[in-house]
C-alpha cells in the first residue's frame, strides 16, 4: 500500500508540472510540498515533511525544466525516504520482537501454570 501511495504521488506530480510546462515556481513548489507532505504523513508521519522537502528540493534542482518521468520522480522520492524507511522497518522489527518476548512469556507462564 506505502508503494502504491508513492508511485500514485510520483506519477500525478510529474504529470502536473509536465503539462503545464515552463520548469518550476515557487507557487507549484509549495503546493507540491503540501500535497506530498499530506501523503507522506500516512506513510511516515514524523518525516513527512523532511522527505517532502527534500523530494521537491531535488526535482527542482534535478530537473529544472520539470521533464522528469514519473520513474525518474519515484527514484527521487525513494532516495529521500529512505531513511525514513529503514527507521519505520526498525521499529516494526521492534514491535515484532516485543511482541514475540510477550507470547514466549506467556508459553512460558503457561508452562509453569500447569505444572
Amino acid at each position: 500500500m506505502k508503494k502504491q501511495i508513492a508511485m500514485f504521488f510520483a506519477a500525478a506530480a510529474t504529470l502536473a508540472l509536465t503539462s503545464c510546462g515552463g520548469g518550476w515556481t515557487e507557487e507549484n513548489k509549495t503546493s507540491m510540498k503540501e500535497t506530498c507532505t499530506s501523503l507522506q504523513e500516512i506513510i511516515y508521519p514524523d518525516d513527512a515533511k523532511a522527505i517532502c522537502d527534500c523530494y521537491v528540493d531535488k526535482l527542482a534542482t534535478t530537473y529544472p525544466d520539470a521533464d522528469m518521468t514519473p520513474d525518474q520522480s519515484m527514484a527521487v522520492l525513494d532516495e529521500c525516504s529512505a531513511d525514513a524507511k529503514k527507521k519505520a522497518e526498525a521499529e516494526s522489527e521492534r514491535k515484532m520482537q516485543e511482541m514475540l518476548n510477550g507470547l514466549d512469556a506467556s508459553m512460558d507462564s503457561l508452562g509453569t501454570s500447569a505444572e
